[in-house]
């Protein structure tokens, strides 16, 4: 009995001891097994001891100071406008998308007046922009304690957006560019502006022939104003030209533009482009590709090329074709 006791314990019956020394070794193993975990896919860097994972695809937009951004006027306050900067309906809901404001000294008073602002602006405020207007502008400050973005539009080159079309993709699909307001050229003729925040603005490009009507305009008028000047200085011994009255009708020649712009309507075949370039960055957006002026118009090329119709564009079969060139 005795000896088949004993029998019994080297057949491989577990103590408690050795259970002891099992749970030990797997304690030890599970502590030197520990490691950091990146909740995000993405490129890890290291400064020193910091070590930080970029995110492949950043669903937030972290604006920096210059940057070109698109968005729409959400509210009207007392001295400042707040601007949604997921401007399309797809990404309204988006929580990753802060607001931004563009306090009404950032923006130039109608007819370029340079004065302090008073009361009497901040109750016109609609005048400028209302609600639901698209507006390009640049990333004047980033506040330090809340990452809230400061706008202004105090060039010609931004402000309100009109007779065109807005859409969005992923900021993370938006590179930092030198030149974020390009054309793409003939035989195209559409104008293309894409803000870091991942707003896109299409418009038609303005004909060379507006160019050369509004700057004879322009010219006619300054000059006008330029004989009055120097009959009422001659009297003083004549007054030389300054580098303000020369830029002056430069400026006063793309505000007439913008107006024409605005005020004329875009004709079928514009429309057509138009729409064509939408659906490229459309195709761009579904296929997660870079979205770059020269990648929309190799889209564009692909897609005329193929014989596709523009509404036949983002069919899947038709997206995989028209993007191969990005993914090979």
């Amino acid at each position: 009995g005795g000896g088949g006791g004993g029998g019994g314990r080297g057949g491989g019956a577990a103590s408690s001891d050795d259970h002891d020394d099992d749970d030990g070794q797997q304690q030890q193993q599970q502590q030197t097994r520990q490691r950091l975990v990146a909740s995000v896919l993405g490129t890890v860097e290291r400064v020193n001891k910091l070590v930080s994972v970029v995110p492949a695809s950043s669903g937030r937009y972290v604006g920096q100071v210059g940057d070109l951004v698109i968005g729409r006027v959400a509210a009207v306050g007392a001295t400042r406008w707040r601007v949604n900067l997921a401007p399309s309906v797809r990404s309204a809901g988006c929580q990753t998308c802060r607001d931004a404001h563009l306090p009404l000294s950032g923006v130039d008073l109608p007819g370029g007046v340079q004065r302090i602002r008073t009361a009497e602006d901040a109750r016109s405020m609609r005048t400028l922009f209302r609600e639901g207007d698209p507006l390009s502008a640049e990333v004047q400050a980033v506040q330090q304690s809340d990452g809230a973005l400061m706008l202004h539009t105090r060039s010609l080159r931004y402000g309100k957006l009109e007779n065109g079309i807005m859409t969005s993709v992923p900021p993370g699909l938006v590179r930092r560019m030198r030149h974020h307001m390009c054309s793409l050229g003939d035989p195209i003729h559409v104008d293309l502006w894409i803000g870091c925040n991942g707003g896109i603005w299409i418009q038609r490009s303005i004909p060379k022939s507006w160019d050369g009507a509004e700057t004879t305009a322009t010219a006619a008028a300054s000059d006008g104003v330029g004989n009055n000047k120097e009959s009422s200085g001659s009297k003083g011994g004549g007054v030389g030209a300054t580098d303000e009255d020369s830029a002056a009708p430069q400026a006063e020649t793309l505000r007439r533009l913008r107006a024409r712009h605005a005020s004329t309507p875009v004709l079928p075949d514009e429309r057509e482009n138009i729409a064509r370039v939408w659906n490229s960055v459309e195709c761009l957006r579904l296929v997660h590709c870079l979205v770059t002026p020269e990648n929309v118009r190799a889209v564009y090329e692909a897609s005329e090329g193929a014989g596709m119709t523009v509404r036949d564009m983002l069919l899947p079969q038709n997206v995989v074709k028209a993007t191969e060139c990005m993914r090979t």
